[in-house]
């Protein structure tokens, strides 16, 4: 949408148009309008001081002279009230500003002709008026009727000009894209063109080419990280690579000196000009050159190094590129990517080039291109490959340019000719999974015709593959899912889910949706664990979209590692999302900061419970430090006694005081969590007095404490310790807190 009237120029307006519909009616009804006239309780306004006596246009001499002013300004009125009621309708349609401005415009010029009028009359109608009423009855009530209507015009030309002027710079933006007035010549040679019978060319573009300088010399001039960059490049072209450059090899790049050590590369420490340059290109039999830094030696300028290597390079028809001089380069270094193969890199490459116009540019556009292309693209190009190897030795590259869809003969010799167009239509019709699939069994006998290889559209009865995703649920709350997450459950086909999921993030599993929740109980653990691993196997074989449901994030202590190492192994790579953690989230949803700045600079998270049950090894105290413990609140007695106790392999470090503040948060972000607050020598027997909500987590420091009521973040200052645990607890041995914050509310929790 464009420019509109502003909301005060159409309150003038609409408030206007009374009024001057009001001074309409008086002008053309007179003289019934006057004081005494059957209508002038109507205008009684005008009629208390009496107008009449004051303008004389609008009183009994014009009236009885027949004076024509009047009544034309009435009629003149009567059309800016429709300019006015038409723009107001319109609303924010682009001519109601324009329709306004015209109003406007006719309002203010109207208005002065009215006053100039009288000016050059000697103030003939209205000269009689005593000064003050002169002054305030005519002049100050007709100078509203200019005043206001100018400001508006000029509000209103000055909001139309700018919007003018950013749709004329969007036009010049896109000016290539317009359609020009042409003269008739140019339009009869466009007629022309469009019907010869090909393309005509069109200019400026450089050629794209893969070059293969296998076994062929080539030369990196340089002695930056380009320069290192350049030649690894080259290597995987399998090119024989040399590199020159003014300084001594230990000042180059460590990485060309390692390869010139182990023989990769050729290293030539050398300046000169261009003479020197053209004698030592063709000692080498060099077949392409790359300049990535042309000062090559202390007495030479860069431009003269850079004009003498090019002109040597140009003498000899041997490519060059200089590194940021286009001007000297007759080729340019795309963005490559390389895609993975069944075993290492494959053949495929996707090459973006700006021309030197954009390189950063070209770099992000390559990363987002294979990005989107599927992982195993590689394999698929190199299976396509060797089934071109295995059907082309009798048949001709020009087949290639055949439609698609020729009919083939199946007599005789052009039997190779059937085969070369499965390999065609295999290109063009499977998927890339199915071309990456192919094994050389396969591609024998499609090619021999022993087992005639479906098209994919014909494939009713072949199996889906199924997918498998790692899924963190977050802490608990609904409003606290990734999108990705929620996605995720939508669209699932079958939910494997960790038993400590809340009930909250289960309901938003739609009904039709097959659930199973984990039979994980103490001693049970790893059979549980098995158990889901095995049923969401199952289910992606059966081509099944299995989310495995976990509390917080997958690879935070939630096993997530060792199901995506086990899938893997049988075939499956597993998507992981990302969930909040519980061990950030359940203290923030409590008001507490892991780290504060005065109070805890570092924040540790840790488990209170090693494989099999065994213990752990809990960090040492450190005061600036905010521990994290989770899966610890069933075990904290032994958790206690490790923090506290004597120095020994429980503790990597010195103990903690027994008056430090601890945090147990249980079921964070549901709406029953809870906080217990109490000190580590207090803990144990405040767990004991009140029913555990698990999950819960465990947080030690004194970061437990640093924003109850105005706050305390002078500890790391040399506060009192025990005097602030003592105002924090308030005399108690422990207090809770429990419930959502009530502006948790507001976020949808379904």
């Amino acid at each position: 949408m464009g420019y509109t009237t502003p909301r005060w120029v159409r309150l003038w307006l609409a408030l206007s148009s009374v009024i001057v519909l009001w001074d309409v009616g008086y002008c053309l009804v007179r003289p019934r309008s006057f004081p005494g006239g059957s209508l002038a309780w109507i205008w009684a306004p005008y009629n208390m001081v009496p107008y009449v006596d004051v303008d004389w246009l609008y009183g009994w001499p014009a009236f009885e002279n027949g004076d024509g002013f009047t009544n034309a300004q009435a009629v003149m009125n009567i059309v800016e009230t429709i300019f006015n009621f038409v723009s107001l309708w319109l609303g924010d349609h682009p001519a109601a500003p324009v329709i306004a401005l015209m109003s406007l415009v006719m309002t203010a010029s109207k208005t002065d002709l009215y006053l100039l009028q009288e000016v050059f009359c000697g103030w003939c109608n209205t000269g009689h008026n005593p000064r003050l009423r002169f002054w305030t009855v005519w002049v100050m009530t007709n100078c509203t009727w200019i005043v206001v209507p100018t400001i508006a015009a000029a509000a209103l030309a000055w909001g139309l000009i700018r919007d003018l002027s950013r749709h004329s710079a969007r036009l010049d933006g896109l000016k290539h894209h317009a359609v020009a007035v042409q003269s008739p010549q140019a339009i009869v040679a466009k007629a022309e063109k469009a019907r010869d019978p090909f393309p005509h060319a069109v200019g400026g573009a450089p050629l794209p080419l893969t070059f293969h300088p296998r076994d062929r010399p080539v030369l990196v001039v340089g002695s930056n990280r380009l320069a290192a960059s350049r030649v690894l490049t080259l290597l995987e072209a399998d090119a024989v690579v040399h590199v020159a450059s003014g300084r001594e090899l230990s000042e180059l790049p460590e990485e060309i000196q390692w390869r010139a050590s182990n023989k990769e590369v050729h290293y030539t420490r050398f300046s000169g000009g261009r003479d020197e340059w053209e004698q030592f290109m063709r000692e080498q039999g060099i077949t392409l050159v790359a300049v990535t830094d042309t000062l090559i030696s202390s007495g030479a300028p860069s431009l003269e190094t850079a004009q003498a290597i090019h002109a040597a390079a140009n003498a000899l028809r041997i490519p060059i590129n200089v590194s940021d001089r286009p001007d000297f380069s007759t080729f340019t270094f795309p963005s490559v990517h390389r895609f993975a193969g069944a075993d290492g890199p494959s053949n495929l490459q996707v090459a973006v080039s700006t021309n030197g116009k954009g390189c950063r540019l070209a770099g992000r556009i390559r990363r987002e291109i294979a990005a989107k292309l599927p992982a195993n693209v590689g394999a698929a190009v190199d299976n396509i490959g060797q089934l071109r190897a295995r059907a082309k030795p009798t048949i001709s590259d020009d087949d290639s340019i055949t439609p698609l869809n020729k009919p083939v003969s199946q007599k005789g010799g052009e039997d190779h000719l059937r085969r070369m167009r499965w390999v065609h239509q295999m290109s063009e019709y499977y998927s890339y999974d199915q071309l990456a699939a192919l094994s050389a069994g396969e591609m024998d006998s499609v090619l021999e015709g022993e087992a005639p290889y479906p098209l994919p559209h014909h494939e009713g009865g072949i199996a889906k593959r199924g997918r498998i995703l790692l899924v963190g649920s977050g802490p608990g709350h609904p409003s606290l899912l990734t999108v990705a997450a929620r996605h995720a459950l939508n669209n699932a086909t079958l939910i494997l889910s960790d038993k400590l999921v809340p009930a909250e993030i289960i309901a938003l599993i739609p009904k039709t949706t097959k659930l199973h929740i984990a039979r994980k109980f103490p001693g049970n653990a790893d059979n549980s664990q098995n158990e889901m691993m095995e049923l969401a196997l199952a289910g992606a074989r059966a081509g099944e979209t299995v989310v495995r449901l976990k509390q917080g994030d997958p690879f935070v202590y939630g096993r997530g590692g060792e199901e995506v190492l086990y899938f893997r192994e049988h075939g499956f790579e597993a998507t992981v999302v990302p969930g909040v953690s519980s061990a950030l989230a359940g203290p923030l949803m409590m008001g507490i900061p892991v780290t504060q700045r005065g109070v805890a600079d570092t924040f540790v998270m840790c488990t209170g419970a090693g494989r099999g049950g065994a213990a752990v090894q809990l960090p040492g105290y450190q005061k600036s430090k905010t521990l994290a413990i989770l899966m610890g609140v069933a075990r904290i007695d032994t958790v206690l006694a490790a923090l506290t106790g004597p120095d020994g392999p429980q503790r990597d470090g010195a103990a903690y005081p027994r008056h430090l503040p601890i945090a147990i948060v249980e079921r964070a972000s549901s709406p029953d969590q809870r906080v217990i607050l109490s000190t580590l020598e207090n803990v144990a027997g405040a767990i004991q007095s009140v029913d555990q909500r698990p999950p819960g987590m465990i947080l030690v420091g004194w970061a437990a404490m640093c924003l109850e009521g105005k706050g305390r973040v002078d500890i790391l200052d040399g506060a009192d310790e025990k005097e602030a645990v003592e105002t924090w607890l308030a005399g108690e041995r422990f207090r809770t807190r429990e419930g959502l914050p009530a502006d948790w509310s507001w976020f949808p929790s379904a």
